[in-house]
């Protein structure tokens, strides 16, 4: 006896349009099992995993385009970061609930987010240092100097 997981759902004997839609239906069903519920990290994965996230990220991108906080072109390794942070609407698959995000910006903004949480005045203490650097070292220059 096979202890295939496919078994059950005669995986092996379906057409390919069947495989596809008995994929779908499953991972339908998945999904509202997830409505509601507060999600594991195991959770999240296997719905990112689903056909269904990966098509609501395409959407996304070939509408944003841009990185959200850059306006700098999406690159290969973009992520599509999620707004709100509570895992019961982890599935909700609103645009406004998202923003795309080159890799690094996407660190940053959750680096940023933390210190945030900690120290409210987190921001104003960068703002104040970054310019800060800018003034002393010229900041006209790194804005008019040319790659040669």
């Amino acid at each position: 006896m096979s202890n295939c997981c496919c078994d059950s759902y005669n995986f092996h004997t379906m057409t390919r349009e069947e495989k596809r839609k008995e994929k779908e239906r499953l991972e339908n069903e998945f999904v509202e099992s997830l409505k509601d519920v507060l999600l594991t990290s195991e959770q999240k994965n296997k719905f990112r995993s689903t056909s269904i996230w990966k098509n609501f990220r395409n959407i996304l991108k070939a509408k944003m385009k841009v990185d959200f906080l850059t306006g700098r072109k999406l690159t290969k390794t973009w992520n599509c970061h999620h707004r709100r942070t509570d895992s019961k609407l982890y599935t909700v698959l609103d645009e406004k609930n998202f923003m795309c995000l080159n890799n690094q910006m996407h660190d940053w903004w959750h680096i940023t987010y933390e210190e945030m949480r900690k120290n409210p005045k987190f921001l104003d203490h960068v703002k104040k240092e970054v310019l800060k650097d800018l003034n002393e070292n010229n900041w006209e220059s790194f804005i008019y100097h040319k790659k040669g």
